[in-house]
């Protein structure tokens, strides 16, 4: 933890390291108790392996049903800043007072303005292998991650 001058009072700050289910609310349980997040993946959004799922095991719920509100939440959490396409280079500093120095990836596509049409996805001539589909299948370089997300541009 880090901290942080926020409106003239001092908060905690963390810094979650993997969008995945855990790390979603891992994120969410420090937001709610009053830290700002930093919630980073290197994919291009958040979701991790539970994305890729049908059901989870033992219950046979969907794996998507259990996912989505946490998905939601986080996005829209005021104390949570989700960092995708990016990977921790160096942490500098002692416990409770450390540095996070980030590269992050470059996207070619404006977020804000991303409606999730996919005429982006559709226009692009770059092809890659598909890691979502264990490479047995290409997609373009801007791409959704998976279904329920609109696309997200990597280089």
């Amino acid at each position: 933890m880090s901290n942080v001058q926020t409106d003239k009072k001092m908060t905690g700050a963390v810094m979650v390291v993997g969008g995945g289910i855990s790390g979603m609310q891992s994120a969410l349980d420090l937001a709610e108790s009053g830290f700002k997040v930093y919630l980073l993946d290197e994919k291009p959004a958040i979701g991790g392996t539970m994305a890729r799922l049908d059901k989870t095991f033992p219950t046979n719920d969907c794996a998507m049903c259990i996912m989505s509100p946490k998905l939601v939440d986080t996005g829209r959490h005021k104390n949570i800043e989700i960092i995708t396409g990016a990977k921790v280079k160096e942490v500098t500093g002692d416990p409770g007072n450390f540095k996070v120095k980030v590269a992050q990836k470059a996207r070619y596509v404006d977020i804000k303005k991303c409606t999730g049409c996919g005429d982006c996805a559709s226009a692009c001539p770059v092809e890659l292998p598909n890691e979502f589909n264990g490479e047995i299948d290409t997609r373009k370089a801007t791409y959704k991650l998976y279904a329920q997300l609109p696309p997200t541009p990597l280089p």
